[in-house]
């Protein structure tokens, strides 16, 4: 089962979509091999209560295009799905004109590159936490995988998921260790799986929003388990190898700017491998057991 992958969003940058009743979306002009097109900010509700979701990096053109959006209206939270530095820098700069509160799971990984270390929630939210505001309800939902400190959020009565980077419209996530695990992943993925029927529209942080996501959860689950055996046959016939000598075996052709990436999401499924106690290693040297 390939998954259906959706690439096209006409939104440009700085715009304000309406995606549903009470939920805008504007996009940052932060496009790279990794964030698609760029990073989806969301506003929940209107007017005297407002929620701003991944105000995103320290982008000041950004920053201004939600100011201006949420002109003559109140920001009451400012909500971080989590620390990666592409979601969370911009909260400063929001909470420094708004005067609302930061909520998030916690701070990023001590000591792991790529993250936000300067966030540090005001309101700390746990799994199951609720948050609210006049005519919305959010419900969040710890879902580590790709962040150790990731979080989706549930809109009350709407059906509508803010999945963030763990489930994204245009492709899959990077599962980068240490903070980046790919158990966690997938027990995730399981968790939303678990919700058939509560959710029946997913908004991604980054790619269009994605109707009847259950199947696309699926073909995330079996892309995941397909890539698995893929590495267990490439160290059959090339092992012991280091995970650098393993990319082109497991991943085909790459673009040159992925395969950094491909081999930090092969890491994490080795270190699943040998936690399972099917692969063991050597130094950087991989094989089976």
């Amino acid at each position: 089962m390939n998954v259906p992958f959706l690439r096209e969003d006409a939104l440009k940058p700085g715009e304000v979509e309406q995606v549903a009743p009470g939920v805008r979306r504007i996009l940052c002009n932060n496009p790279s091999a990794f964030t698609f097109r760029g990073t989806n900010t969301y506003i929940i509700g209107e007017g005297d209560s407002v929620a701003i979701l991944d105000p995103g990096p320290k982008d000041m053109d950004h920053l201004a295009s939600i100011a201006a959006a949420l002109k003559g209206e109140t920001v009451t939270h400012i909500l971080v799905s989590h620390t990666h530095n592409d979601h969370s820098p911009g909260a400063r700069s929001v909470r420094a004109w708004s005067g609302a509160k930061t909520y998030g799971f916690g701070p990023h990984t001590p000591g792991v590159e790529g993250g936000d270390h300067d966030f540090k929630p005001d309101v700390t939210v746990p799994d199951g936490g609720i948050i609210e505001g006049k005519g919305w309800r959010l419900t969040a939902l710890h879902t580590p995988g790709h962040c150790a400190n990731h979080l989706c959020f549930s809109l009350e009565g709407t059906g509508i998921l803010f999945s963030a980077d763990h489930v994204m419209s245009w492709s899959t996530s990077v599962v980068s260790p240490p903070d980046g695990n790919m158990r966690d992943f997938m027990k995730s993925l399981a968790k939303l799986r678990a919700r058939e029927g509560k959710d029946t529209l997913y908004l991604p942080g980054h790619g269009p929003k994605l109707p009847d996501p259950m199947p696309f959860l699926d073909g995330l689950s079996l892309h995941r388990q397909k890539r698995e055996a893929r590495i267990v046959a490439a160290l059959r016939e090339h092992g012991p190898a280091a995970v650098a000598a393993l990319v082109g075996a497991v991943y085909g052709p790459l673009d040159p700017r992925l395969v950094g990436a491909a081999g930090r999401s092969m890491l994490a499924q080795l270190i699943m491998l040998e936690e399972d106690g099917a692969v063991s290693r050597e130094g950087e040297a991989w094989r089976l057991t």
